[in-house]
C-alpha cells in the first residue's frame, strides 16, 4: 500500500495538472494544439488553478457527494479525520480494513 505522503503529491499533482489543462482548453486559441505552445493560454499559476478545483469540488459534491483531495488536517491525514466522507478513498478502505483485522485477532484472545 502507497503511504500517504505519496498518494497526497501524485494525487494533488493529477489534480492540478487537470485543472490547468481544464483552463488551457477553456482559452487556448487552438485547444487541439500544444497549450504550451499557444499565447492565450495563461501560465501555469496556482491561485487560478486553486480556484478552479475549489469550484469543480463543489460542483462534483453537490451533484457526486464526494471527492479525492487529500490533505493534512493538524498533521493528521484527511483519510484519519472525519472530514473524509469518501467512502472510496483507498487509504481509508485498507485503514478500516487493517482495524477489523486486528479486532478479529484480538478476539481470539
Amino acid at each position: 500500500m502507497q503511504n500517504f505522503e505519496d498518494y497526497l503529491c501524485e494525487r494533488n499533482d493529477t489534480i492540478d495538472n487537470a485543472a490547468y489543462q481544464l483552463i488551457g482548453v477553456l482559452t487556448a486559441e487552438d485547444p487541439g494544439a500544444s497549450l504550451e505552445d499557444d499565447p492565450a493560454t495563461p501560465n501555469w499559476d496556482m491561485a487560478i488553478i486553486g480556484e478552479v478545483v475549489d469550484a469543480v469540488k463543489e460542483i462534483i459534491i453537490e451533484k457526486v457527494g464526494y471527492t479525492c483531495h487529500p490533505f493534512y488536517c493538524d498533521e493528521v491525514p484527511c483519510y484519519l479525520t472525519d472530514e473524509c466522507d469518501n467512502k472510496h478513498c483507498p487509504l481509508r478502505r485498507h485503514d478500516v480494513e487493517d482495524k477489523e483485522k486486528a479486532d478479529e485477532e484480538k478476539s481470539r484472545f
